[in-house]
């Protein structure tokens, strides 16, 4: 069911009460908030969504009687009658209601993304690395910081500083120096290394500032790219296996008050997934995750070995190997779609 806020409503109810029926009252405001241009029998499937226009018969006769109060209107594009609502009708509801302000609630009420969402331009460009470091600088909660192997830039470093201090959470996800190896060269895992190093000691005195490693390619595909607050994502589009993340183009999705894009969903999303994979810095972190993340294999195996140790109990040695093969035969069948990923890439190369 689509939702309209309470001064939607309000509005809906007092068009109502001038005589209007619900479908109609619910449709003028419907289209001053939302602004839909479709032919009207796609029109009467939209706005089925709202409270009363479920039918479409309603729907239909409620799109009738807007357009014989001219309050919609119906153009020939491409050879299509398209119906939409007059440029005018958030100030036809409020003569109608006699009430000037409804005008300014309406187009208040009113959102549209197209604001929110920009393209601003290559990486190589610095106004798009000066914004970044601007939009670091306005975290109030949180960031969320993505990198292949990128040094820790005294600018960068100094932001993030800043906002740490003031309580912000800064998690900083590189790739494992094995990563940046598959992803560039072998060159790559000495300074990968002494990068990541380097962000450590940048920050290990700093309690809201966290520092991961990644060892997963499909979860480092979101190098370069951020979000703040979980409402402000930044995202360089380029191709991760081919290309550096500087010859990409960076776009950027903000929330209205009040939303959340599905683009900013996702981002969240997929970075949450890539940190639970991640590993800490720490060599002992590393190993325990290791361990953990391949918990099943080592019990299979423990099983297994625990077969050959002489016992006298009937059929131990079999009854220990069926339990190792009983862990083991599902490990091996969720692994086939990855190494089927794998002969794929091996025979695209």
């Amino acid at each position: 069911m689509g939702t309209l806020d309470r001064s939607e409503l309000r509005i809906a109810q007092d068009l109502q009460q001038t005589g209007m029926t619900r479908s109609s009252a619910m449709l003028a405001v419907v289209m001053a908030t939302r602004g839909y241009d479709r032919p009207e029998r796609d029109l009467a499937e939209i706005v089925r969504h709202y409270p009363g226009l479920e039918s479409v018969a309603e729907a239909r006769l409620a799109i009738q009687d807007l357009l014989h109060r001219e309050w919609l209107t119906q153009a020939v594009i491409h050879g299509v009658t398209v119906t939409g609502r007059v440029s005018r009708l958030a100030q036809l509801i409020a003569n109608h209601l006699s009430d000037q302000s409804v005008a300014d609630r309406l187009l208040a009420i009113r959102v549209t993304l197209e604001p929110y969402i920009k393209v601003l331009g290559p990486m190589e460009n610095s106004s798009v690395f000066h914004s970044y470091l601007d939009l670091l600088r306005s975290a109030q909660r949180e960031i969320c910081l993505p990198m292949l192997v990128t040094p820790p830039y005294d600018e960068t470093v100094r932001i993030l500083h800043e906002r740490a201090e003031a309580g912000v959470r800064v998690r900083i996800l590189l790739a494992a120096p094995t990563l940046a190896v598959k992803w560039r060269n072998e060159t790559m895992r000495s300074i990968s290394a002494e990068r990541i190093t380097a962000w450590v000691h940048e920050f290990h005195h700093s309690p809201t500032v966290e520092i991961r490693l990644s060892r997963t390619p499909e979860d480092m595909e979101l190098a370069t790219c951020f979000s703040v607050d979980g409402e402000i994502v930044r995202f360089d589009i380029y191709d991760p296996y081919r290309q550096r993340s500087l010859e990409g183009v960076m776009i950027e999705v903000a929330s209205p008050q009040g939303m959340l894009p599905n683009f900013v969903r996702m981002f969240l999303r997929l970075f949450e997934e890539a940190w639970s994979n991640s590993v800490r810095v720490a060599p002992s972190a590393r190993f325990l995750w290791f361990f953990r993340k391949h918990w099943k294999s080592w019990l299979a195996i423990l099983f297994l070995l625990l077969a050959f140790i002489p016992v006298p109990v009937p059929h131990w040695p079999e009854i220990l190997i069926g339990i190792s093969c009983g862990i083991a035969a599902p490990l091996l069948i969720e692994e086939i779609p990855r190494m089927n990923k794998i002969v794929r890439k091996w025979r695209n190369r």
